[in-house]
Formats: C-alpha cells, structure tokens, sequence
C-alpha cells in the first residue's frame, strides 16, 4: 500500500485529543454509575455487559475518524515497478532578513555575503527551478518558483531588512511555508517525474520561535533536501539599524547585542537530513553547496516508480460509515432495551 499525500499524515495527531475526551467520557458515566446507587443495585441498573456496549460505542468513533483521516491520506494499492526518470531540481532558496543580518562581522554584511551566495549558486545550477522565501518574524515569498533566472536574479536584488516588518526570526513557520512552495508547483498529471526538491536556507542561526524540529523532519519525510548555510561570527556584535537610526536598544535603552549559532543551523541540518555549511569563511562554499545538489540530482535522475496506483479510499471511507451506523444501532438498542 501506498500513499497519494502522504503529508497528510499530520491530521492524524487529532486522534491523540479525540482519544482524551472518549476516554473521559467513558470515565464520566463509570463514576456516574458508581454515584447512581451502591455497587448491587447500580449493578442491576447498569449491568457490566453494558458497561463493555458503552465502551464498544465510545471506540467506534474513534476508529471511524481514523479511518477518515486515512482516507484524507489517499490510499493506494501499488503494483508492479519501473525506472521513471526526474525532470530537473526545484530549489527553495529561504533568506533571513531579520535586522541581525546587518551586522557586518563578515565583510560587508551578513545580508549582502548571502545575496551574494545566493546568486552564485543559482549561477551554478544548470537546471530547473528556483523560488525566493524571506523570513524573519514571520515569512514572505519574494519570488515564486520559476525558470527565469533574470527575474529571479532581479528580485533578489531588492532584498532589504525593510521588506518583512515582523521581526524577529522564526525558522518554524519560513520551514511550512517552504513545504507549500513545494506542493503548489506539483500537477497531480504529472507527479511521478517531479524533480528532486531543495531548500538552502541562509541565516545567522538566532531563532525566536522555539522548536522547529517537527517541521524539519515532516520535510526529510517529504524526501526534500534541506541545505543549512550559517552567516557571521558567534562573538557578540551590535545591531544596526540604518545610517542615521543608530543601533538597535531594548526597552530600557540599553544596546542589543547578537551573535550568530552555528549549532542551531547544524541541528535544523540534522533533523531534516539535510547538510551544514559555514558561509562565513569564503565564496568557495557556495561552489561547494551548487555542487552538491548538481550530484544529488544526477545521482536520482532515474527512480523507480509503481507501475498501476489502484485508488482505495472509497472503501475507507465506507468502512467508517459502518462503524458510525453501528455506533448508532448500539445506541438505538439501548434505549429501546
């Protein structure tokens, strides 16, 4: 068995509340039962043969929606197998654009060495598609994914701190949005030769929106490549905010200090299965970053695909119409008995 949206598979954590509140309710009319009258006659009212009914009931829902949940997942029978070969590479490139990337700890910023990057090693990839993602407190798509390397490159020029006004920096939410960037450019006609996806991510590292480890790993269960490449020093540097606005100050006027975290970046490489790379040395790691997904690519231009995808969801769903009319006949009964 296969799975058409196997990204779906999300939707089912609502299973783990919906378990909670069956479970509290079969608690409820067990303590109610308890409370009814003592233990002889409550068992006269309600027998332990309608206790195991009432538990029966409060599962049936249960697994009616997990199975509707799967069904969400578009099962398949797969059958068979064939070489099926891939057209190209999409590349997400995703920029931090927080005030932090001003810091000129690397010459002449942050900001400008990864614009530089950027450009460098979308010169060097022969193929495919690209799209431009700014981040900082929350995300913007710069550029859409596209063939045409001149207007990406134009886009990529009027990158600014100015163009996300949420600061801040959240890796969590620039990660999902990414995932969409993915799934909008696949047409359901031609699915099975979809290139391979990539994501290279530039940033200092500083991240305010806590754990991103759930969106990294729903992107290496996507197969999508994630490449982690970290700008400026970890030695605590002022932030500026322009020519004439000075640096950046808390509430109390007191000076902002920031530092980049290699550790962050080499741990959002990590959980996704992706790969670290230093930007703050010289230009040759940009070389070495186009390189890498240059092999990647080569290295899966022919997959194996099923041969015959057979769509199974009908009978999920019906499976879990049933339940809900057992669930519902059970309930009949009891009130008729």
């Amino acid at each position: 068995m296969c799975f058409a949206w196997p990204e779906h598979f999300v939707y089912l954590l609502f299973l783990m509340p919906l378990a909670v509140l069956l479970g509290y309710g079969v608690t409820r009319q067990r303590q109610a039962r308890k409370l009814l009258a003592d233990a002889e006659l409550a068992g006269w009212i309600m027998p332990d043969s309608d206790l195991r009914i009432l538990f029966i009931r409060w599962l049936l829902p249960f697994f009616a929606t997990a199975l509707f949940l799967l069904a969400f997942c578009g099962p398949q029978l797969c059958r068979g197998s064939r070489p099926v070969v891939r057209k190209g590479v999409d590349v997400v490139f995703m920029l931090d654009v927080s005030n932090s990337m001003l810091v000129s700890d690397v010459s002449p910023d942050r900001l400008t060495r990864a614009k530089s990057g950027i450009s460098r090693i979308s010169r060097g990839l022969r193929d495919g598609r690209q799209a431009l993602l700014l981040f900082a407190g929350s995300p913007l798509v710069q550029c859409p994914m596209t063939t045409d390397h001149a207007a990406f490159e134009a886009l990529l020029g009027m990158v600014s701190t100015d163009l996300v006004s949420d600061q801040g920096t959240a890796f969590d939410s620039a990660l999902n949005l990414a995932m969409h960037l993915f799934e909008q450019t696949m047409s359901p006609d031609d699915e099975e030769v979809q290139g391979e996806k990539v994501i290279v991510l530039l940033s200092d590292g500083e991240n305010h929106s806590g754990n991103f480890r759930s969106a990294a790993e729903a992107l290496k269960q996507s197969g999508v490549s994630v490449f982690t490449i970290v700008l400026g020093k970890p030695t605590p540097a002022v932030i500026p905010l322009g020519q004439s606005a000075g640096v950046k100050k808390d509430a109390e006027g007191k000076v902002v200090k920031t530092r980049s975290s290699p550790e962050t970046m080499r741990r959002l490489a990590g959980d996704s299965g992706g790969a670290f790379f230093d930007g703050s040395e010289d230009d040759a790691v940009f070389d070495r970053v186009a390189e890498r997904i240059t092999t990647l690519v080569s290295m899966s231009r022919l997959v194996m695909m099923p041969v015959e995808r057979i769509p199974i969801y009908p009978y999920f769903l019906l499976a879990g119409c049933l339940l809900l009319l057992l669930e519902l006949f059970l309930r009949q009964g009891r009130r008729i008995g």
